[in-house]
């Protein structure tokens, strides 16, 4: 990521300091708890891409880096909502908020990042940024309770799967490349090109992320190997076994993953079936080919730095291991 920094290190220094404003509150407890959540930074892949894409029109507007704030606090408040309802312990190697606090205070603080997001949107002063990002949180929301859906119901259908990740990863990654051209004055072609771009760097990023909880290590992930698979969500390494495997293997897997009572045995099968199946590989050919088609997005913006890092942030996404 550093390669990718490197063109926006001073916008991503100034975003840096305009998310620790942003993160005050009067409010005691709430204050304590933002300031423990910036201790623990994520990759910021979607401000830097907000920040990026606004680079790559060859045009550029101040607003652009409170912009990199908003959609930076929408996807913190997912994360911690995402924790609560996963009943998860760690978030990036360190302690989840819910398990430091309570859920009751994670929810909170979800809402309050949320709500202070959209107030700082508002005050940037453009409708279409403002009805951009709002219906990407619709779709981040409704992709979120999708997903419920789908592990409630043993879902694997691949349409189904591309449909609820398009709305709760894709969603907020696509406003992000569209909300920096949007506010540098770029032509609407271009800005829809942004997006589509987005959408299918979404559906990469998520992709890989799924092959990760089959193939990656706790440590460098900073959460559990397989973590999915415990909550009993429906990926695409899953999905692809399940569509490889024989007819039998394939419904005898079906009533396995309907069990509640699974175990640790239970879920070494069902890995080992995703392993004999090739779930994983076939995976990860569709986030190479997901961010294929993200590449040819590009194509709309003139040769530039800027269009060569997002060009790289693409390879880094497949390529990644965290």
């Amino acid at each position: 990521m550093d390669q990718f920094l490197g063109l926006i290190q001073e916008e991503m220094e100034l975003f840096e300091k305009r998310l620790d404003k942003a993160l005050y509150s009067d409010v005691e407890l709430a204050h304590q708890v933002a300031r423990y959540m910036s201790t623990v930074k994520g990759k910021r892949l979607r401000p830097a891409l907000a920040l990026m894409c606004g680079k790559a029109v060859q045009a550029w507007d101040q607003r652009i880096v409170d912009a990199a704030v908003v959609v930076e606090m929408i996807h913190a408040a997912t994360m911690i909502h995402d924790d609560v309802i996963d009943s998860a312990a760690t978030r990036r190697g360190k302690a989840s908020v819910n398990l430091v606090w309570s859920n009751q205070v994670a929810v909170l603080m979800g809402d309050f990042l949320l709500s202070r997001a959209l107030c700082i949107l508002v005050d940037l002063g453009d409708l279409l940024a403002l009805q951009t990002v709002s219906r990407a949180t619709e779709r981040l929301s409704q992709g979120e309770i999708f997903e419920i859906q789908i592990g409630q119901q043993t879902d694997t259908r691949e349409d189904s799967y591309f449909g609820m990740v398009s709305d709760k990863t894709a969603s907020l990654v696509a406003a992000s490349c569209k909300i920096g051209p949007i506010l540098a004055g770029a032509s609407t072609s271009v800005i829809e090109s942004m997006g589509e771009y987005g959408e299918s760097l979404g559906k990469a990023f998520q992709i890989a992320d799924d092959v990760l909880d089959f193939t990656g290590d706790a440590q460098t992930m900073g959460k559990p190997v397989g973590h999915d698979l415990h909550e009993d969500k429906i990926t695409l390494p899953l999905i692809h076994a399940l569509k490889a495997a024989p007819d039998n293997e394939r419904t005898n897997m079906e009533d396995l993953l309907q069990r509640q009572d699974k175990g640790d045995a239970e879920y070494k099968q069902i890995v080992a079936f995703v392993e004999e199946y090739e779930g994983v590989a076939t995976a990860s050919k569709c986030a190479r080919e997901y961010a294929s088609r993200a590449q040819e997005c590009l194509k709309v913006l003139n040769p530039s730095p800027a269009r060569t890092a997002l060009e790289l942030a693409v390879r880094l996404v497949v390529e990644r291991n965290n």
